[in-house]
This record gives structure tokens, C-alpha cells and sequence, in this order.
């Protein structure tokens, strides 16, 4: 059964709270994540986008917004399916696990934003409907909770830790197999 790759909200909000100062890491996951996608792309494996939005006007995920639309280097190509999400987990709120059992994907590879959110959310939930789930890593993004005082590097690493202890492979996008 194929391998298909998932990307979680990489949308413009990603870029705008970096350069609105707002600590995240792995500091290298953007291109980490594109790196993933091309390996996809040049294998001709699925690749599959997740993105968010919120009917309330005025929200960030507005689909009116312009922090709702796609950061340039994950856009999609016409292959490519896109599911808009209104939930915390990609598969709560959209068609995208008739699409992979249609498809008869059951290995996914996640990468993307949030970690502690909606990667952590799309993660448990994917493990929970009997799917093989992988997640890559240094090429989920995390941001700080200023509130809670807690570092996006804590952030990412309990997340990790906590997905590789009963819900998914974790690996690094330098070793991450496709075969």
C-alpha cells in the first residue's frame, strides 16, 4: 500500500507569528518540510494538504484572511488533493480518510503546524483509525506559549515524545525511508 505524505496548515499565519517574534522551533523545520515534500514529489508518492479555516469573520482562519491562505513553498500542485479543516484533527472535520482508504493509503507521514495542536490531534486521531503514522520530526513546527511560560522546544519535544510512545513513528527528514 502506497505512502502518502500529509501537510498540516502551512498557511501564512505560520510565517507571520515567526515575524511577529514568536519563538519556534526546530528553526530549520520550514525547510526541513520542504525538502520532505520534494522527496515525495520526485518519488511520485501522494501528497496531501491539510489546511485550516473558520467561517467567523474577522478570524485569522477566515477564508477571506490572508493568513488562511497557503505559505508560497506549500502550495499544491494539481495532483494534489486539499481538505479545509474546521476541527483540531484533519480527520474530524473533512473526507480525508475515505480519501485514503479509497486510495488504500494506511501509511501517512506527517508534517506541518502546530505540533501540541492540530499535528498532535491529526496524529492520534489517524493511529486511532488503524493507520500507520509517522511523524517527521524536524519538520513539525512549534511556537511558544508565552502564557504557560513554556518554550516551543518543550512544546516539540513532549509532543514527540508523547506520539512516539503509543501513536506514531518519529523520524528525521535527513532518514526518513520511502520505501
Amino acid at each position: 500500500m502506497p505512502k502518502a505524505l500529509l501537510i498540516i496548515d502551512m498557511q501564512n499565519f505560520v510565517t507571520e507569528r515567526i515575524q511577529q517574534g514568536v519563538d519556534y522551533f526546530p528553526h530549520n523545520s520550514i525547510e526541513n518540510m520542504t525538502s520532505v515534500i520534494e522527496k515525495f514529489r520526485k518519488s511520485g508518492r501522494p501528497v496531501i494538504h491539510v489546511r485550516h479555516q473558520t467561517p467567523e469573520q474577522g478570524s485569522l482562519f477566515h477564508p477571506r484572511s490572508p493568513s488562511s491562505l497557503p505559505m508560497d513553498a506549500f502550495k499544491e500542485l494539481a495532483n494534489e488533493p486539499v481538505f479545509i479543516k474546521h476541527t483540531s484533527s484533519a480527520f474530524s472535520s473533512t473526507e480525508l480518510m475515505p480519501y485514503l482508504q479509497d486510495a488504500q493509503i494506511s501509511e501517512v507521514v506527517v508534517i506541518g503546524a502546530v505540533a501540541g495542536f492540530c499535528v498532535n490531534s491529526t496524529v492520534r486521531m489517524g493511529a486511532d483509525l488503524g493507520l500507520t503514522m509517522t511523524v517527521v520530526k524536524d519538520a513539525v513546527i512549534s511556537f511558544e506559549l508565552r502564557k504557560s511560560q513554556l518554550s516551543a522546544k518543550v512544546i516539540h519535544d513532549v509532543t514527540l515524545a508523547l506520539l512516539a510512545a503509543d501513536f506514531a513513528q518519529v523520524a528525521d527528514a535527513t532518514e526518513l525511508q520511502l520505501s
